[in-house]
This record gives structure tokens, sequence and C-alpha cells, in this order.
């Protein structure tokens, strides 16, 4: 209860409960026969997704500073994640004030063209997904290549043999989480692009929730430990 109850009062921890919540109504929608009770789960899941919304408005500025501050010129101990790193920054810092900007359309604060930016906003959403997975994989290759040295020079000691095995769990629970993710975030495009559009409600709530509750389950255990 502790633990919920200090993670709830982080961002995190709200926005991936929100998340949770999002998602599950949209598979709820699978279950009752009368259009009105899935109507109502549709409205639910659709304000717990708003709440989402409200709460990344505040991100433009966390991720310009981020970007900032970013340490451009460092060498890193493998080239390909730093490069995806850098590139994964100037995705995220172009892709937060198009959302901003699409959140303002949507609710006519501003005169632009709704579903043009909200597909730029996707494509933006799918492109970081995609960067996030190689950058996963990468991690996972590496830590793959670490292992079997040190099972081959029989150099590591059982925690440290522990410690990889878990950090190869969570980059495995993390491709996993990202390749859901593009799977749903690919139907919020345009029909006739990719299967934009195919996925009914309920489809995208089957992802959604797996992801989400991955996300949740890597988010707790990182804080109790």
């Amino acid at each position: 209860m502790e633990l919920m109850s200090n993670y709830l009062e982080s961002y995190e921890g709200r926005d991936k409960l929100l998340r949770v919540l999002s998602y599950a109504a949209k598979l709820a929608t699978v279950i009752p026969r009368s259009e009105e009770n899935k109507k109502k789960f549709k409205i639910f899941g659709s304000q717990m997704s708003n709440c989402r919304v409200i709460l990344r408005l505040l991100d433009d500025i966390p991720t310009l500073n981020y970007a900032l501050t970013y340490n451009w010129t460092n060498k890193a101990a493998d080239s390909y994640i730093k490069w995806l790193e850098m590139i994964e920054i100037i995705v995220d810092v172009i892709y937060s004030p198009i959302e901003t900007l699409c959140w303002a359309g949507e609710h006519r604060l501003v005169s632009v063209d709704v579903d043009k930016w909200d597909t730029l906003s996707t494509w933006f959403w799918i492109t970081s997904l995609y960067i996030s997975l190689m950058k996963s994989l990468r991690k996972y290759k590496l830590l793959l290549k670490q292992r079997k040295m040190s099972l081959k020079n029989k150099s590591g000691n059982k925690d440290e043999e522990k410690a990889l095995r878990h950090k190869m769990y969570n980059e495995t629970l993390v491709c996993i989480r990202m390749l859901l993710d593009m799977s749903y975030a690919v139907s919020y495009l345009p029909n006739g692009t990719l299967w934009g559009g195919k996925l009914s409600t309920w489809q995208v709530g089957v992802l959604g929730t797996v992801s989400s509750l991955i996300g949740l389950y890597q988010s707790l255990i990182k804080r109790a430990n």
C-alpha cells in the first residue's frame, strides 16, 4: 500500500495508472452487450486518455531542457546506442510541441488542420517507439555478448550473472512493449496507410492493456529496488 501510495504521488506513477485504465476501458467495450454500456466504457477510456494528454502538455520544457543539457559530444561505450539516443532526443523535441498544437487545434484554441497535425503527431509517436525498440534490441545484444564472454572465461560470479539475466529480462520486456505499442499506434494512421484504421476499439485495448501492465510492472519493480 505504501509503495503504491508513494508511486501515485509521482508523475510517472499517475501516468502509468491512467494508461492502464485508459486501455483497459477500451478492452472492456467487448464485454457488455448493450450499446449504452459500451459507450460508457469508451467515454471513461477517452477521459483517462485526455488526462494523460493534459499531463504531457507540461513536457515541452523538460524535454527541451534535457536536449540542451545532454552531452552531445561525449563518447559512449557503444556508438550505435549513442546515435539512436541523439536521434530520439531530436524526435521528442519536435514531437512534444506538435502534440500540444494538435491538442490546441482539437479544442479550437488555434485554427489548424487537426487531421493533418494528428497524423504527423502519430508518425512521430511511431518513430519514437521504433527508436526505443532499436535501442533495447541493441542493449540486449550487448548484454548477451557480455554474458557469453563471462560464461566462456568463467570470470563472473553468481551476483554478476544474476544482474546480467535481470538486465536481459528487462530489455526483453521493453522490446515486447515497444512492439505492442507500435502495433496499435499504426492503427491510428489514416485508412490505407499500413493497417491504419483496421483495429477495433477492443483490439487496441488488448494491445494497450498488456503493454501498460508490463510497463507498470517494470516501473514498480524498479521503484521497489
